[in-house]
C-alpha cells in the first residue's frame, strides 16, 4: 500500500516526513511508521543501571550478562542513550543482540558523583539523535523520594 501522494518526488516526500516527525505519520515511500519520541530518564532506567553496576563493579566495569540477572527491567537500551551504559557489540553466534552490557565512566559518574543529564532524550528509529537540555537532572531527580539510593546500591 503506497502512502505518498501521486507525483510526490522523493524530496517532498521527505521534506513532508521530516516536517511531521514530531506527531508521527506513515512513511510516504515505505509505509512504515515514522515518529520521533522523546525518552525521559526514569525510575525504572536508573534501577536497572544500578542493578548493572552493582553486579558489573570489580575494580572495573566487567561486562554484565544481562539474562543472568535476578532483576531485569527491559529497561537498559534506553539508559545507553545517554551513555550511561554501553553494550557488547559482537553478535551471538544465533545473530541476536549479545545481551551483555557494562557501566559506563559517566554511568559511574551519574551513580556515585551526581553527574547531570539531561531529562529527555529525543529517539527515532531507535536511536537517539540528541537530547532536549531545558531540563537537566541528576540520579535523585529521577528516582524521587521514595527511593534510597544507597539502599539500591547495597541491594535491598
Amino acid at each position: 500500500m503506497m502512502h505518498g501522494y501521486d507525483g510526490e518526488t522523493l524530496a517532498s516526500a521527505r521534506q513532508r516526513l521530516q516536517a511531521s516527525l514530531d506527531e508521527g505519520l506513515f512513511c510516504p515511500c515505505c509505509g512504515q511508521y515514522a515518529k520521533r519520541y522523546r525518552r525521559k530518564m526514569n525510575s525504572g532506567m536508573v534501577r536497572a543501571l544500578i542493578n548493572i553496576y552493582r553486579h558489573g563493579y570489580r575494580g572495573s566495569f566487567e561486562w554484565v550478562y544481562i539474562p543472568n540477572l535476578s532483576a531485569k527491567s527491559r529497561e537498559e537500551g534506553k539508559v545507553a542513550y545517554w551513555g550511561l551504559l554501553e553494550e557488547r557489540q559482537e553478535p551471538r553466534e544465533d545473530g541476536g543482540r549479545a545481551g551483555w552490557w557494562r557501566v559506563t565512566r559517566s554511568g559511574e559518574a551519574f551513580i556515585l558523583y551526581g553527574l547531570r543529564i539531561p531529562k529527555l532524550a529525543v529517539v527515532y528509529n531507535g536511536e537517539c539523535i540528541g537530547f532536549d537540555r531545558t531540563e537537566m537532572v541528576n540520579i535523585h531527580d529521577c528516582l524521587g523520594d521514595k527511593f534510597d539510593l544507597n539502599e539500591l546500591l547495597r541491594g535491598r
